[in-house]
């Protein structure tokens, strides 16, 4: 059975050898070009299958697309001959397991390499209070100096003092190999050593393999198309697609640069732009190329949409988060009364933390959700979890451990070995060290903030414990010390004490804050292993690229929000753009936007890229 095919495509299609850069919009049929030129060159051109190499992202994206190849090639006879599917990740493991013998149990899983990193943040002696985060952080920074190619001594890390994270790096990189274990960015830079000094390996894998295809290739990292040069190497027989407007993994090493520059390696190459957008609505498309068209590092190329139905996209300016989760509840329950399914319906933000308050309001409305990435526990945050300790202690539960936790935040330079009990009597410690004049008044004064805290409802406490105590100035030095940026931490705090409004006494927000680790556990292992199709879907942009949905509502459309506080360079701006139209692009027919004037007891600023899309209309 032939498919229909626009004209863009056809050329794709029958492209059959020297280098070519497909631009895939969204929409577009990329992976029906993708399956298609495929079938070209097994059919027309005679070319053995098992002479063809497809790389994806993920094993999920390669599952996909050899599924719809094999079901496209049912009638046809390929004599068992199999063309290879697979991930960047994969395809380079099997060059390393051919060359060097590892097996599937020398990787390291992702628990395991966190939990190196912990130890070695502890052997080298540094505070982490962010925990998971400078984990996660850290992880991600290691990759980049590896996809980078980077010399280490030029690399400075945003959250550690450059010596500490050299120190990081260096034991990491130790640990691996004495223990012959290694880790997805150990497999792209053995696998570029292999090739470079083993010319007889890269000849073979040439002559396996002549004709490779790589499907979102605005994802590339240096490292991964450095390699991707020498395979395609001399013949160049490189089918690259992807959109340099979806390019939004710059902390995994992508950037659009490197699908920007393929002409000047390649001068031969032919550049064919899919324009047509098949799942959007035509305003959708038209005001989703308004906002990308601002982006200055990119290809011009012309977006149109196949169809004739304006769609429907309404941006709403609210009073705040309260009255937009309200409305985004009434609009989807509206839906799915109408006979909507919840599975055609999406929800997505910039932030893990953005949904928590919609999420009980869809639970109040029994409206079936799941939320792709994990939520995120706001008292489970380190700097949360302190001021907790500080109303707990002050409320009665004098343990050492909350003691410990809160003691010298801000600095009092008390020592540990003065708490000799498992509970902690301050009038005691006041009364032991006399002899140090210095400590004893810092205690007497910690004693008698414990005593206000412990007279005030929840929120002025907080207030009192940020401002009078001097938590707010401690996290400021803790910052400016470890070359982190504070915004987020009071983001943080702001949210968590705008929350403590809804409590009178502390043990309703303590109550609170355990039904709230309970509920949001379950929903996170729940989340892992339900895929519920008819369940409004709750996701990050980031998360939602490659994905499409009847209905789309974005929200806390706000300056810091989205664009993020963190990107202040151009770049970074252009990346954030990037990421809003990856949100867009990923309705089909209705597209909501919203944008809260008040967020955490703040007044926020709506959105730049909503005065970009509205702008004239």
């Amino acid at each position: 059975m032939d498919l229909f095919l626009n004209e863009d495509q056809k050329k794709a299609v029958k492209w059959y050898d020297g280098p070519v850069l497909v631009i895939g919009t969204p929409g577009s049929g990329k992976t029906t070009v993708i399956v298609e030129r495929i079938r070209n060159l097994i059919l027309e051109h005679k070319v053995d299958p098992s002479k063809i190499l497809v790389i994806t992202f993920t094993r999920a994206a390669a599952q996909s697309m050899q599924d719809r190849f094999l079901k496209r090639s049912i009638d046809s006879d390929f004599s068992g001959r199999r063309v290879r599917f697979g991930t960047f990740h994969s395809f380079f493991f099997w060059i390393l397991k051919t060359a060097y013998g590892f097996q599937n149990e020398s990787i390291l899983t992702e628990d395991e390499r966190r939990n190196i990193i912990e130890d070695i943040l502890r052997t080298v002696g540094v505070m982490h209070e962010n925990g998971d985060e400078l984990i996660d952080s850290i992880l991600r920074q290691i990759e980049i100096v590896d996809c980078e190619m980077m010399d280490i001594k030029n690399y400075y890390s945003y959250d550690l003092p450059e010596n500490h994270f050299r120190t990081v790096y260096g034991k990491f990189k130790e640990y691996k190999k004495n223990v012959g274990r290694l880790d997805f960015g150990d497999m792209l830079l053995m696998t570029y050593e292999l090739l470079t000094e083993r010319p007889d390996i890269l000849d073979r894998i040439r002559e396996i393999y002549p004709y490779i295809m790589v499907d979102e290739f605005q994802d590339t990292n240096k490292l991964q198309y450095e390699i991707l040069k020498m395979l395609a190497a001399p013949k160049n027989n490189l089918f690259v697609v992807g959109d340099d407007d979806q390019s939004i993994y710059s902390f995994r090493g992508a950037r659009p640069d490197i699908m920007l520059s393929f002409k000047e390696y390649y001068d031969n190459a032919e550049i064919i732009p899919l324009r047509t957008n098949y799942r959007c609505k035509r305003d959708i498309t038209r005001l989703s190329s308004k906002l990308i068209s601002n982006n200055k590092n990119r290809y011009d190329k012309e977006l149109l949409s196949s169809s004739n139905e304006s769609g429907l996209i309404k941006v709403q300016q609210l009073s705040n988060v309260e009255a937009e989760n309200n409305l985004i509840v009434k609009r989807i329950k509206e839906e799915i009364d109408g006979g909507k399914k919840a599975g055609d319906i999406a929800v997505l933000y910039r932030t893990n933390l953005s949904p928590r308050r919609l999420i009980y309001k869809l639970k109040e409305y029994n409206i079936p959700f799941v939320a792709r990435d994990s939520i995120s526990n706001i008292f489970s945050n380190n700097m949360v979890s302190t001021l907790m300790d500080y109303m707990y202690f002050a409320s009665g539960d004098t343990r050492r451990s909350r003691f410990l936790r809160f003691m010298n935040k801000p600095v009092r330079y008390v020592p540990r070995n003065i708490l000799t009990e498992e509970t902690v009597d301050i009038h005691k410690l006041i009364k032991i060290t006399s002899a140090k004049d210095y400590l004893q008044s810092n205690l007497m004064l910690l004693r008698n903030h414990l005593e206000s805290i412990g007279r005030y409802n929840p929120f002025a406490a907080v207030n009192y414990i940020r401002k009078v105590v001097g938590f707010d100035d401690y996290i400021k030095d803790y910052c400016k010390e470890r070359n982190i940026d504070s915004a987020e931490i009071f983001d943080m705090l702001d949210e968590f004490q705008s929350l403590t409004r809804n409590f009178e006494t502390f043990p309703e927000l303590a109550g609170f804050a355990e039904d709230e680790k309970r509920f949001i556990e379950a929903e996170n292992k729940k989340n892992k292993t339900l895929q519920n199709d008819d369940a409004v879907q709750l996701m990050t942009m980031h998360s939602a690229k490659g994905l499409e949905f009847d209905t789309v509502h974005i929200i806390n459309c706000v300056e810091g929000e989205i664009p993020h506080r963190k990107s202040r360079k151009e770049y970074e701006m252009e990346e954030e753009r990037r990421m809003f139209y990856v949100a867009m692009t990923r309705a089909r027919e209705k597209l909501y936007i919203y944008s809260p004037k008040h967020m955490a007891d703040h007044s926020v600023k709506i959105s730049r890229f909503i005065d970009e899309i509205v702008k004239g209309e």
